[in-house]
């Protein structure tokens, strides 16, 4: 249970994180004009295993523990942006998500994951010219992205005593998430003939909860399968450094944009980096 704990409250602040991604590039869509974009990305959770929870057996501290965890996890992040153009330089956007590890994915030497989580948002963006013309614009946003999604664990949680004793067991674990993401963004940005590079910085209000369950069943005679579950909340309150450039044609651009973590737990070591079109 205290492993389910733990593991529920990494994965929490992980995937709250990623919720709150929906920044795409600065240009302006005029007029009345529709503009699809489709992007492809991957994005880091970081794992605290100074607060993973000591067991009570010395052995099991030994030989398996946190070992089994791995201290991160990278998952792959398709999106697929619909923006349509607004009058007085304004925009608005619906956003579709889906992530997708493949079969077999290993999270660590002894464990396998299946991931598939889905995502949709919505939101709208401001553009402004606060100084002279030649000066950087300034993109301001508001978003709401709904995340849904889950994860199997298997793998194998084997110990072994003095060379005298062997206990070889299946570890089992399900992941649920529900969260819901309320984002702020202000992005500063500047052409260069075709080159835009741009940088600001997001703010995300969490809500939602994330669900894990672990079963332990061995194949060594006289042991009992072993069950845990818990549940826990995201931090409500995240921000992030966004940064990237954009390459626009008259009919097509490009763009990479990276986002860091830059208020919350963990900071600094959660991110997410998409390339785009």
């Amino acid at each position: 249970t205290s492993m389910t704990q733990w593991l529920s409250h990494e994965m929490a602040q992980g995937l709250a994180f990623n919720a709150g991604s929906n920044f795409d590039p600065p240009r302006e869509v005029k007029g009345w004009a529709l503009q699809p974009d489709l992007s492809l990305g991957i994005g880091r959770i970081p794992f605290n295993k100074s607060t993973f929870p000591s067991l009570t057996v010395p052995a099991l501290e030994e030989q398996g523990g946190s070992k089994i965890f791995p201290n991160q996890v990278l998952f792959p992040n398709l999106a697929l942006h619909l923006r349509m153009g607004l009058p007085w330089r304004g925009d608005a956007y619906f956003r579709f998500a889906d992530a997708t590890t493949p079969p077999g994915y290993k999270i660590s030497p002894t464990m396998t994951a299946q991931v598939q989580t889905n995502s949709f948002g919505f939101g709208a963006r401001q553009h402004f010219n606060l100084w002279k013309e030649e000066l950087p614009k300034v993109t301001l946003g508001a978003h709401y992205n709904h995340v849904r999604g889950r994860t199997r664990l298997n793998g194998q949680f084997n110990v072994n005593i003095d060379n005298n004793y062997r206990a070889d067991s299946e570890l089992k674990g399900e992941i649920d998430w529900n969260l819901n993401s309320f984002g702020l963004t202000a992005v500063a940005h500047q052409s260069f003939d075709n080159w835009t590079p741009f940088f600001g910085f997001g703010y995300n209000y969490t809500t939602g909860s994330v669900r894990s369950k672990l079963d332990l069943t061995s194949q060594s005679f006289g042991i009992l399968p072993v069950h845990g579950e818990a549940s826990d909340h995201p931090e409500q309150s995240q921000g992030r450094w966004i940064t990237g450039v954009q390459y626009a044609r008259s009919r097509w651009s490009a763009f990479f944009n990276a986002e860091l973590k830059a208020l919350g737990q963990l900071q600094y070591r959660s991110w997410i980096a998409q390339i785009g079109v």
